[in-house]
Order: C-alpha cells, then sequence, then structure tokens
C-alpha cells in the first residue's frame, strides 16, 4: 500500500538523511524533550496568571516570545551547546521572571520557590487543604447572608474578607478604604479619625474581593464606573453586638474604589455622651426645651455634626411630639422620626422639600445639612412666621464663621435676630485608653503657654510609650490595641443668643455681630484645654487636631 505525498503516491517514507553535517537525530531528540520541558511550566504560568488576575495576554506573550526566540537561537546558531545555552536563557528564563514576580505578590505559604515549597513538590507531598474559618457574619438588612463558596479559588478571597471585616471590628474601624494604586489595591483604616494603612493586594486580588463585597450587598459586579450604595449588617462570631455596615463604590481613573463606613458606638449616643461639658449640657438642655426657633450645629467636614443631631434626636420626646428629619445622607434608621432623605436629581428642590415637611403640623424639623441661601432663607421662613423648632447642621470653621454665613444667607437680619436660638461649632479629638494612659508633670513653661500657671499641681496624661517584652515583643494594650486612644468626643463651643446679641444681630453689621460673638463664647481651644486638664485627652491630640483644621481652612 502506497503513501499519498505531494501529489504522488510512492511505497515508503523517504528516509532520514544521514547523521553529520547538519543533522543530527540525537540532537534533535534532546531539543524536543526541552521543548517539551519548556512548555509544561509555560502553560502553568498562563493559568496561574489567570488565576491571580494577572494580565494573562502579556504573561502570555512574554513566555511565547522566550520559548520561540530560545528555540530559534539553538536552532540557528551553529554551536549547539552555545544555542542550547540560548533557549535556556531565553525560554526559561521568562519563566522564572514570572516565578519571581507571583512570589512577590502572594502569601509566604504560596510561593512557588520556596525552599519548603520545592521539596514538597519533589516529594510528592499534597498541599495542605484550604480550611475557611468564620469569624464574621455578613448579612443584608433583611438577613440574607451569603453562602461559603464551594470553589478553592474563591473560598481564599471569603477568607480574604473574612479577616478583612474581622481586624477591621477587632481594631475599631470607623472607615475602610479599599482603592486601587498602580498595579496594586491598597487597604485603609480610618480608625477614631485617624488613617493608616492596613495591608496592600495585587490589583486583581483587590477587585476580587471588592466584587466579593458587591455581591453580598446586592450590587451589580459587572457596572465599574457608576456609584452604587449598599448596607450590610455584620457580628463577630460569638459576639453578640452587631455594627451596620454602609458600602459605597465609586469609578475614579485609577480603577473602582470601595468605602465601607462602619455605625458602631455613635448609634447608641443622646446629648450626655457627645462631649459637652456639664455647664454647656446644663445650658444645651434648656435649648432643647425652647418650643420654637433655629439651631445651628456646625463644624467642618467630618466632625461629627450629624452625629450630634442624631444624638439630639434621641434626646426629645419623640411619642409626644412630631419629629421629622431632611437628610441627604442619613446615618441610620431612627426610632419615632419621618425621615425624609433627599436624593441629588429628585424632581423637588431640596428647599422645596423642607417647606412640604412644614405643612405636616411636625413640631420639630431636623436638616441636614444647610448647604446654602436658599436652604436658609426657607428655614427662617418656616421657623418665623410657623414658630417651629428647627435644628440644622451647617459647614463652618468656627462659631463667628455660622453666625456670620446664617445671617449672610437668610437675607433678613431681622429674621435671623428672631429665629437663632443657639449656635454650637464642634470638632473630634480622640479620648485616651484609661487602660494604659500614662501620667506626667507638666513643666511650668508649659502650663504659662497655656494659661494654667497657677494649677502648678495638675497632672497630664498622654499615650503610653511602645513597651516590648523580654524577647523584644512589642506589648499590646489588649483594650485600645496599641494606639492609645479608646474612641472620640466632641469638643464644642456653644452661643446662647441672648437679647443683647439678638439686638445685634438685627443691625446686620458683620463687624459688630462677630466682635459681640467673640465675647460670648468660649473658644474651642480653651474648651479642649479642660478635656486635657480632666485627662479625657492629650496635649498632642489637641496640636494635632488644630493643625488639621487650620489645614482645611
Amino acid at each position: 500500500m502506497g503513501i499519498f505525498i505531494l501529489g504522488q503516491i510512492t511505497d515508503a517514507i523517504p528516509p532520514l538523511p544521514e547523521e553529520g553535517n547538519f543533522f543530527s537525530l540525537a540532537k534533535l531528540i534532546v531539543m524536543l524533550i526541552f521543548v517539551f520541558l519548556w512548555a509544561w511550566p509555560a502553560s502553568w504560568c498562563s493559568s496561574d496568571a489567570k488565576r491571580l488576575s494577572l494580565n494573562q495576554f502579556m504573561w502570555g506573550l512574554i513566555l511565547v516570545t522566550g520559548g520561540v526566540l530560545g528555540w530559534f537561537f539553538w536552532f540557528i546558531i551553529p554551536m549547539y551547546a552555545v544555542g542550547m545555552l540560548f533557549f535556556l536563557m531565553l525560554g526559561f528564563g521568562s519563566i522564572l521572571v514570572y516565578a519571581l514576580y507571583r512570589d512577590s505578590i502572594v502569601e509566604e505559604k504560596d510561593k512557588i520557590l520556596r525552599v519548603e515549597n520545592i521539596i514538597a513538590a519533589i516529594r510528592g507531598e499534597s498541599q495542605v487543604e484550604f480550611q475557611v474559618e468564620e469569624k464574621v457574619r455578613l448579612a443584608r438588612p433583611s438577613g440574607q447572608e451569603p453562602k461559603i463558596p464551594d470553589d478553592v479559588d474563591q473560598q481564599q478571597i471569603y477568607q480574604s474578607v473574612q479577616n478583612l471585616m474581622f481586624d477591621a471590628l477587632w481594631r475599631r474601624v470607623n472607615e475602610i478604604y479599599i482603592q486601587p494604586s498602580g498595579d496594586k489595591t491598597r487597604v485603609l483604616f480610618r480608625i477614631d479619625g485617624v488613617i493608616s494603612e492596613y495591608d496592600h493586594w495585587e490589583r486583581g486580588w483587590g477587585q476580587a474581593v471588592i466584587d466579593f463585597l458587591k455581591s453580598v450587598g446586592g450590587m451589580d459586579i459587572q457596572e465599574h464606573r457608576h456609584p452604587q450604595k449598599a448596607k450590610l449588617v455584620a457580628q463577630q462570631v460569638d459576639v453578640e453586638r452587631k455594627v451596620g455596615l454602609d458600602m459605597e463604590t465609586s469609578g475614579s481613573t485609577a480603577g473602582e474604589r470601595l468605602l465601607i463606613l462602619i455605625r458602631a458606638e455613635e448609634a447608641r449616643f443622646t446629648i450626655d455622651d457627645t462631649g459637652f461639658t456639664k455647664p454647656q449640657l446644663k445650658q444645651f438642655k434648656k435649648v432643647l426645651d425652647t418650643p420654637r426657633g433655629i439651631v445651628i450645629l456646625s463644624g467642618m467636614s467630618k466632625a461629627g455634626v450629624s452625629t450630634t443631631l442624631y444624638a439630639i434626636a434621641r434626646s426629645v420626646d419623640a411619642f409626644t411630639q412630631n419629629i421629622h428629619s431632611v437628610e441627604q445622607k442619613p446615618l441610620m434608621a431612627l426610632d419615632n422620626i419621618t425621615q425624609n432623605i433627599y436624593h441629588e436629581g429628585d424632581e423637588e428642590e431640596y428647599p422645596k422639600l423642607i417647606r412640604s415637611v412644614s405643612r405636616r403640623e411636625p413640631d420639630i424639623i431636623m436638616v441636614d445639612p444647610c448647604p446654602d441661601s436658599d436652604t436658609a432663607v426657607m428655614i427662617g421662613e418656616i421657623a418665623h412666621s410657623k414658630g417651629k423648632k428647627i435644628y440644622a447642621t451647617l459647614r463652618a470653621s468656627g462659631t463667628q464663621s455660622a453666625v456670620g454665613r446664617m445671617v449672610r444667607w437668610i437675607n433678613s437680619a431681622d429674621i435671623a435676630g428672631d429665629v437663632l436660638t443657639a449656635v454650637t461649632f464642634q470638632r473630634l479629638v480622640r479620648k485616651l485608653c484609661p487602660a494604659c494612659r500614662e501620667a506626667y508633670k507638666p513643666n511650668p513653661e508649659t502650663l504659662r503657654k497655656m494659661n494654667l500657671a497657677s494649677k502648678q499641681s495638675v497632672t497630664f496624661y498622654r499615650p503610653p510609650a511602645q513597651m516590648v517584652d523580654k524577647k523584644g515583643n512589642p506589648i499590646i494594650c489588649p483594650t485600645c490595641q496599641g494606639t492609645g486612644y479608646l474612641g472620640r468626643t466632641a469638643v464644642y463651643e456653644l452661643l446662647i443668643i441672648d437679647e443683647q446679641l439678638r439686638g445685634m444681630i438685627k443691625t446686620g453689621d458683620p463687624v459688630k455681630i462677630k466682635a459681640a460673638v467673640k465675647k460670648k463664647i468660649i473658644s474651642w481651644d480653651k474648651v479642649a484645654l479642660e478635656k486635657v486638664v480632666e485627662g479625657i485627652t492629650s496635649v498632642q491630640e489637641i496640636v494635632r487636631v488644630s493643625k488639621e483644621a487650620n489645614q482645611k481652612k
């Protein structure tokens, strides 16, 4: 039976060339063996790149290019050994480059060039099976909980989320930021108002974590550009306390970002918990009892004014009074209070929504925030003509700034003088950890600069110096997790509008109003020093907050 070759039938396959000159069967077999030895790890590298969410096309191109060029040089270089060296350098070199890169972004136990892993592979020992450890229960407000994935890769992502949330709750984190940065994803924690870097992940891994959390919250995991929001409830295993999680995604040129706001302690605050000094608290409780007028709660961004507003809501009698809120970014649900949420782009404008709420015969209206003149005019008219009690938050750099802005925005000095009842201004400071704070005696020069020269026997407190055990390991305070601080408190300026100041406001003269306000208030820094003397916070913390506030102005 013949064989069909190039259109002709022949009885046999042509014989191979004789060995020698340009052909050696042994060398050809060696080349084919090396190609197969290169192809297997190269194929594994390509699939591993896909598993780690690396750029599979780029790494596949690098691996193929290295192998093809290595084969090409081996084939054309007359010296066989030199050609083999080129193949080893280019073909296996590209594999080594991939291995070095992927080992730089994975955990120590997963590195393929790790000596222990190489020995285990040579011995044929199987890797330890991945075990999922549930540390935090996540659920939607409806109670729906995610199932533990069956796929091993998805289980590792699930475990990464578990570790992240457990550490965040254990460290008392207020906000978690997961954001891309170059080929990495940074994870930042804001603890008691101070941001620190928790970890950084490979870019693809970070996106996988974001996608997992989005799926748990019911978001669209295919949408990476437009903002999305969701709420979750988190609870550490074997811990009764639950916390609320507000998740917000946003797109950027660098990639998708995820912000997780953790609502915990402030959810139970009343006006007694916010940070008013005893004299201030006594004065402000009288303000709560007044049936009409506008109370302005002011501060810079992230100063906690919305938390103060919510604390007021829990401090008034919501059973006997009809209370409504008008909010743009609600923190949480308030019992027995009708919350009216305004979304940007709604057909009804923000001031008109406030007017609509005023027609429902509320006893108290809470406005968060008062962002512009139109809103200020509206609440001024409602308080003046209908005799309503209104609490409104306002962004300002101080009490004087808040009063001046409201008088200017209301656009009527007479109405402003009639309706303004009280104005607060606040900043947040961290409270020293009572378990590890360190007492010390301030020197006389420090007391003189702080106008406390008469208090020579006073004791100040500060975070402790880092301590180590006999082995040199740091000793971590179990109460504050080594930060030296535990929670935050507001430091307030409080202005009560009396008849003298009311008359000054009605003049409409900004210079006179500013001077009159200055005489009536105890400045923020003096109130803050009272908290230092009481051992609530430290001088270092007051200096830090003051510097940050000056930078924001």
